[in-house]
């Protein structure tokens, strides 16, 4: 007996030790599983939040940027012709994607593209700025727009640095809020993100999770959250905010014993603007705790049964990794799925193209691509139909990727793919395949797309950098009329600098008169060759150096500057023009070439008569020449834009007839006096008969409508021959002269009763 009990001490001792020894060892495992599970949760949720972050960053930077760029050349914003500062801030309110962009004087008096009669001086935005601040305001309410907005302002220095005026910019709210909102497991308001300054003053909200909602303008420090946190623990935070490039997790419970995790990080933009944003403990970490205590009870109450313990245990232990499994699997989706296109997001493609990328027995080649213009489909078509397309596009991207391959869309339209390199032909091909579908699927509008291509020859860049040098590339072949790509090659970068550095001296140079007028004659093509007018041509003179319009031309009509340039030949032109007066010739024709980028504006006709009244210059002694590719964007447009230059007296010549598509459809709409015939139908002409024919077609057809016809680019008797045989009414080139200084057109007019033919050795 005492034996027997001995046996079943020994045996109760062993399962008491068993049971303990398994305890511990449960409590080990689950401990470490629980770590690391809490370790991966809290990487995703800053993967998740720091895409978010990135994303604002780039908005309020790009916004930030537009208003201090233009802030800083507007120093003489006072002494210029307010038709002029008024096109200028559309142009730039439209290329900025910007709602409004507008100057503020001293006094608050706002001066902008719409002409509104608007004083902000009670705004605090406008009181800071001009207190030398850059500002991001709190979202307010703008009267003129009807809707909430956000506010990006400037100051305008002036003489001794002292502070003129306020350059802002305003954008819509809903454009940040949109990212702020965050949402997991497809419940809305389930996370909200804010924008916040040093002092807790909240400037853009998302959604809300408290009873308190805190609303923009309250002060975050003030919410249940935040009021939650011990002294010491709200004194880091505010020390945090106070660091460059901070940024953390902190967790905490409200006064409802509600548990929230918060992320924080400083906008690189300015260190006193802060990304916060707060998720319910239960979604980020799932409901860990609890499932650990459940078994803690089972574990004591099965403690006489160890085998029935230990299944419950494994059973139970499933269950909680099942449900830690389905919350990373929530967050995941969140950080690495765009809720747009349903890829991946910025995020997923820069840590898939980093692990591709270290597979060394691959070349791989890096691709941005956008859609020119894409605001305007958003302004034509409406936000929803813009989403749907770039939800096409990213399917037709999907659909052309092979394995070991991958892509995101970055922001708006803007596209990145990492694709397996094999030539440069190869590459293109898989390019125009993706330009073929773009263009043949989407079928509401006709997309230009630019493409961006590096060849990874450095895996050590970061992926950004490499973004970076695709984009360089694309900027290259950005706003053509048809799609188009381009490779990365180190000159690019050269021309970029090149292109910046004409930007900082554009201004000034127009200021000081550098950009000369050029005057190249037009001859009749009669018995004896006599002046008929000249073209006015500009040149930039630069420390006794002409710098060629082609490394200047294309850029102004990017960056809006041609309005200026084109305002201020017409102006030249027009006083040349009254000095020949005064000689004593005033039958003289003069055409001035006009950039398409005019057309949007609808009191373009009405300026460039304004200007002929100030010198007294007639309408009809002023040719203005168009090319006919203005006509691809809109040739409705354009014809209302001739008739109003007829009516006001002007003579129209239509440029480079021949150089593009659509050219005998267009010339039954135009009501134009002067065809000019592109010089590439001369090149080939002298030899070849089907260049001969369609010439004498050309200009056949030309006087079949009323029009007189010029043939640019002449420079030899055989093509001198041609033109009079085919009745071409009036050539300009080399052969007769050369684009020339004002005064070496005047010496040409004391002669222009005589022939016009000089010495092409002189």
């Amino acid at each position: 007996m005492l034996g027997s009990v001995k046996k079943q001490s020994y045996f109760t001792l062993a399962i008491i030790v068993l049971f303990s020894v398994f305890i511990v060892i449960a409590f080990v495992f689950l401990n470490g599983v629980t770590s690391k599970l809490n370790s991966e949760t809290e990487s995703l949720v800053h993967d998740m939040v720091h895409g978010n972050t990135q994303a604002i960053n780039s908005m309020v930077k790009a916004d930030i940027s537009t208003v201090t760029n233009y802030a800083a050349c507007s120093s003489k914003y006072k002494s210029r012709i307010r038709v002029e500062l008024m096109t200028e801030l559309k142009n730039l309110t439209e290329d900025s994607g910007l709602l409004n962009i507008i100057i503020i004087d001293e006094k608050g008096d706002v001066i902008s593209y719409r002409n509104e009669d608007i004083n902000v001086s009670y705004r605090d935005y406008f009181k800071r700025a001009m207190n030398g601040e850059i500002v991001v305001s709190e979202t307010i309410y703008s009267e003129p727009d009807g809707r909430m907005v956000n506010v990006f302002a400037a100051p305008i220095y002036g003489d001794y640095q002292r502070v003129i005026g306020v350059v802002a910019g305003m954008n819509n709210s809903d454009v940040y809020k949109e990212i702020l909102d965050l949402s997991v497991s497809g419940h809305e308001a389930n996370a909200m993100g804010y924008i916040i300054d040093s002092n807790g003053e909240v400037l853009m909200a998302g959604a809300s999770l408290f009873g308190d909602y805190t609303p923009v303008g309250d002060n975050l420090y003030q919410s249940d959250f935040v009021a939650s946190f011990t002294e010491q623990e709200l004194a880091v935070l505010k020390d945090e905010f106070n660091k460059k490039d901070s940024h953390g997790m902190i967790k905490s419970t409200d006064n409802n014993g509600k548990e929230y995790v918060a992320y924080y990080a400083t906008l690189g933009v300015d260190r006193n603007l802060h990304y916060f944003a707060v998720f319910p403990a239960d979604v980020a970490y799932g409901k860990l705790d609890g499932y650990v205590n459940k078994i803690l009870v089972l574990f004591f109450f099965f403690i006489g049964a160890l085998i029935f313990t230990l299944i419950a245990y494994l059973i139970f232990t499933y269950n909680s990794f099942k449900a830690l499994r389905k919350a990373n699997e929530e967050i995941t989706k969140v950080a690495y799925e765009d809720t747009l296109t349903g890829y991946g997001t910025w995020g997923k493609f820069e840590k898939d193209a980093k692990y591709l990328l270290s597979q060394s027995y691959r070349k791989f080649a890096f691709v941005s691509f956008d859609i020119d213009k894409f605001k305007a489909i958003n302004d034509m078509f409406g936000h929803e139909e813009g989403n749907r397309i770039l939800k096409q596009i990213a399917d037709i991207v999907n659909r052309n990727l092979n394995n070991h391959e991958t892509f995101s869309r970055i922001n708006s339209d803007n596209f990145y793919l990492l694709l397996v390199y094999k030539s440069d032909e190869d590459m293109i091909d898989r390019i125009k395949k993706i330009i073929y579908a773009l263009e043949y699927e989407i079928t509401n509008f006709a997309p230009v797309i630019s493409f961006g291509i590096y060849r990874i020859t450095d895996t050590k860049l970061s992926i950004r950098k490499m973004g970076d040098l695709a984009d360089i590339a694309k900027r290259t072949v950005k706003y053509g009329e048809r799609s188009a790509y381009a490779f990365y090659n180190e000159e690019m970068l050269l021309e970029i600098r090149e292109e910046k550095h004409i930007e900082n001296e554009m201004q000034n140079a127009l200021d000081s008169h550098e950009f000369c007028v050029y005057y190249q004659p037009k001859v009749s093509l009669g018995e004896t060759p006599y002046l008929m007018g000249a073209e006015a041509l500009v040149r930039w003179v630069k420390n006794d150096t002409v710098v060629s319009p082609a490394k200047f031309i294309p850029l102004f009509e990017r960056n809006g500057f041609i309005v200026k340039l084109d305002y201020y030949v017409m102006e030249q032109v027009c006083y040349a023009m009254k000095t020949w007066e005064s000689l004593g010739y005033k039958d003289i024709m003069v055409s001035v070439n006009m950039s398409r980028v005019h057309l949007s504006d609808p009191a373009f006709p009405d300026t460039l008569k304004s200007i002929c009244d100030d010198y007294a210059i007639p309408t009809s002694r002023i040719e203005i020449e168009i090319t006919e590719s203005a006509a691809y964007e809109s040739l409705e447009v354009l014809t209302k834009v001739f008739e109003k230059l007829k009516s006001l007296g002007f003579h129209i010549s239509i440029d480079d007839f021949g150089s593009g598509y659509s050219s005998l459809n267009m010339l039954k709409d135009l009501p134009a006096d002067v065809l000019k015939i592109d010089r590439a139908f001369l090149t080939e002409s002298v030899n070849n008969k089907r260049a001969n024919d369609i010439i004498a077609y050309v200009i056949k057809m030309a006087g079949s409508l009323g029009m007189d016809t010029i043939c640019e680019g002449v420079e030899s008797d055989e093509q001198i021959t041609l033109l009079k045989d085919l009745h071409c009414d009036m050539v300009q080139g080399y052969y007769y002269a050369r684009p020339m200084p004002t005064h070496g057109f005047e010496e040409i007019l004391k002669g222009k009763h005589e022939t016009i033919r000089i010495n092409k050795e002189n």
